[in-house]
């Protein structure tokens, strides 16, 4: 009487539901990892405000932001200075904005983006032009650095504008006739030289003639 032994099923069993539980946990433990993570940087992000955000006090004028405006008869043009660290360096900082301004103005009255290379203006001219009513001085927060700003606005009014454009003229009218000059010059020249030529050439004939 022979006796068969059944196979054991059950090492291939545990096996499997052995490796399903590691699996299992790995993904739990990397779930918790990545989540913790996540808290981690919310929290960092959340404490340290963005360097790009900007926060203005409630009192800083409109007019600011306002957008240049050139039509009518009045121009007006408004000027913020740099950020700056200090109080004391605004003023500076302004001026150096208010002149870019006023070289930009040129440039746009005339039409021509070269004409504040030739309309030389003057700083007290420039001073002279600020709207004593739009004067601010201010502080900016940027991200946790707290910083300063001017602003100003320039004022054109007619008489200036004529005086602009007359200046520019002027130079116009300058680099046309030194152009006309120039090739006034040169045809002369060539007139000298082909005189001399026939002068030349006529004495040879007459040598020739007399002998």
């Amino acid at each position: 009487m022979s006796h068969h032994k059944t196979p054991c099923h059950c090492f291939p069993i545990m096996t499997a539901l052995l490796i399903a539980f590691l699996v299992t946990n790995s993904r739990v433990c990397d779930a918790a990892v990545d989540e913790n993570a996540a808290k981690s940087t919310g929290t960092t992000e959340l404490s340290v405000a963005p360097s790009s955000h900007r926060e203005f006090p409630e009192e800083r004028p409109s007019w600011v932001d306002e957008a240049p405006s050139v039509t009518g008869e009045v121009h007006r043009w408004p000027v913020t200075s740099s950020r700056c660290s200090a109080e004391s360096l605004c003023d500076e900082g302004l001026k150096v904005s208010m002149r870019a301004a006023v070289e930009t103005y040129v440039e746009t009255i005339t039409g021509d983006e070269t004409s504040s290379k030739v309309v030389t203006l003057t700083d007290d001219w420039i001073e002279n032009r600020r709207d004593k009513s739009k004067q601010y001085l201010g502080t900016v927060k940027l991200g946790d650095e707290l910083m300063y700003e001017a602003a100003t606005v320039l004022v054109f009014d007619a008489d200036d504008q004529k005086m602009i454009k007359r200046l520019w003229r002027q130079n116009q009218v300058s680099q046309r006739l030194a152009v006309l000059g120039i090739l006034s010059g040169g045809v002369v020249s060539v007139f000298v030289g082909i005189a001399a030529t026939l002068s030349m050439v006529t004495r040879r004939a007459e040598q020739r003639v007399s002998r």
